[in-house]
């Protein structure tokens, strides 16, 4: 009997513990498959808040930034194609994907293009002016201007209008006089 007993207490034991690892596999399971999405979202979107917010203002080009919804020219300290510090003009452009969705793929020069995000929805590309509106090209139509958006925002191109990421920039707006006879010819006058 005592036997008996110690089986059917041995079988409660085993059935609830066959439940509770099931429980366990299919938790680390469903972990697994959202860590994968969490890593990737979480590096698209920083690659490319460090792209933008590592654009820097060269002297003597008239216009550093330009853009348009498909992609955008700029001058840059952090690419993935090279070690940060270096000032680099790049194109950054979206290309369709053949099974849908879309790359943002980075060009430096001759160099091998790099995909640094990509979407599985269509979407283009805006720019935040300073008073907060978004333009559809940088510099806003109509406008010459010298000076940076002050952010990218990724939105979905379809009726939606959900906005996917805004990578912030935060650096020089525009290239600020460096000496006596610069500052004198912004203001008209030849200093000496």
């Amino acid at each position: 009997i005592e036997l008996l007993v110690s089986l059917v207490i041995l079988g409660f034991v085993v059935t609830i513990m066959s439940g509770a690892f099931f429980q366990v596999s299919q938790v680390v399971r469903i972990a697994e498959r959202v860590n994968g999405q969490f890593q990737s979202q979480w590096v698209r979107s920083h690659v490319l808040t460090d792209l933008i917010g590592n654009l820097v203002l060269p002297p003597n080009i008239e216009q550093p930034f330009q853009g348009d919804s498909m992609g955008f020219e700029a001058y840059s300290l952090s690419l993935p194609q090279s070690d940060w510090g270096n000032v680099q003009q790049f194109r950054a452009k979206l290309e369709n994907r053949q099974q849908g969705g879309m790359d943002l793929i980075v060009v430096v020069g001759d160099e091998k293009p790099v995909v640094i995000a990509s979407w599985d929805i269509p979407i283009k590309l805006e720019y935040l002016a300073v008073d907060g509106s978004s333009q559809a090209m940088w510099p806003p139509f109509g406008k010459v201007t010298n000076e940076m958006p002050v952010g990218v925002v990724v939105r979905a191109s379809s009726g939606e209008q959900l906005v996917q990421m805004v990578a912030p920039y935060f650096g020089a707006r525009k290239m600020e006089p460096s000496n006596k006879n610069e500052m004198g010819k912004l203001f008209g006058v030849d200093l000496k």
